[in-house]
């Protein structure tokens, strides 16, 4: 399923037993599931974490999950990756791993808030520790953390970001991959879901399981690629030229959707068309149009007419 566009809920515990698909049938279409918070404890795993993974995974629903973080310090956001990759071991969400940065109970500021430097350095270790685990890292935190406590451009433009803003608009100036826009307040559609009780509702705005997917993300595995060399962006000659005409009428017969220039330049139009046609074959989208490209672009084409 694409999520680019579509709403979701987050859960954990603390929601009770969700029935997702209820949440399914009101129009939600993926889940952030809470799987623990803090060190790596067994006691500390969210109680309902399995659970809820094999409710998504019967529903058919998109979930990915998240750690509430107690971290003061490098060495336990550490311990906090360490918890997540556990957790995750053998699971393939399609949907991001999130680090929930904030200090909802207080505990932070009871047991000396770290400096803003040190929660930034916290949430690049946590980070950091799951991409080079294989996992698709993102950072939560509110609106005003982002921008006070967490304003760092190495940090914000390295990850994906879920604002938390409960308001009617996202006011976040740069960019992100999710919005979490109500939970026990909703300006925009309510703060709960029939049969299912008060609830956390986000947006999100990337195909999340096909980027996912496609990358080999999440104990997925890579797909392969068609070509290992061939045309790419920046290229400029008659073969791209040549290119660009069989996908200007693959665009015709609806087999990619991207118009482009009639040049002889590899521009972003050409890379979409030629990750569309990748990603119809089920191969990785490297953006490389070789032979292989050609001679499965040119069998589409035949088929189409």
């Amino acid at each position: 399923m694409n999520t680019k566009g579509k709403k979701g809920v987050d859960i954990s515990s603390l929601n009770g037993d969700v029935n997702i698909q209820k949440v399914k049938n009101a129009g939600y279409d993926f889940v952030m599931i809470r799987c623990g918070y803090g060190d790596d404890l067994a006691v500390q795993d969210d109680t309902r974490f399995e659970s809820n993974v094999k409710k998504c995974e019967a529903a058919g629903v998109p979930w990915g999950a998240y750690l509430y973080s107690y971290a003061l310090n490098t060495e336990d956001a550490k311990s906090e990756a360490r918890h997540v990759i556990r957790l995750l071991k053998n699971k393939r969400p399609t949907l991001p791993v999130a680090f929930d940065i904030e200090d909802g109970d207080g505990y932070k500021q009871r047991h000396g808030m770290p400096s803003n430097a040190t929660l930034r350095a916290i949430c690049k270790t946590f980070l950091s520790e799951i991409k080079k685990a294989g996992y698709y890292p993102m950072l939560y935190s509110s609106l005003s953390w982002l921008n006070d406590r967490l304003y760092d451009k190495s940090l914000l433009n390295s990850y994906d970001v879920w604002v938390a803003q409960w308001n009617s608009t996202c006011d976040y100036k740069g960019e992100y991959g999710m919005w979490q826009y109500g939970g026990e307040q909703n300006f925009i559609d309510g703060n709960s879901i029939p049969g299912v009780g008060v609830i956390d509702k986000d947006r999100c705005y990337k195909d999340y399981p096909t980027i996912i997917k496609n990358g080999g993300y999440n104990n997925w595995p890579a797909p392969r690629a068609l070509d290992t060399s061939g045309y790419q962006k920046g290229d400029d000659s008659l073969g791209v030229l040549a290119l660009k005409e069989m996908l200007l009428t693959a665009k015709k017969l609806g087999i990619v959707t991207n118009g482009m220039d009639e040049n002889s330049i590899f521009g972003e139009g050409t890379l979409i068309d030629v990750n569309q046609v990748l990603a119809r074959g089920g191969y990785r989208q490297n953006g490389i149009a070789g032979v292989g490209f050609m001679k499965y672009l040119a069998k589409l084409t035949r088929d189409k007419i």
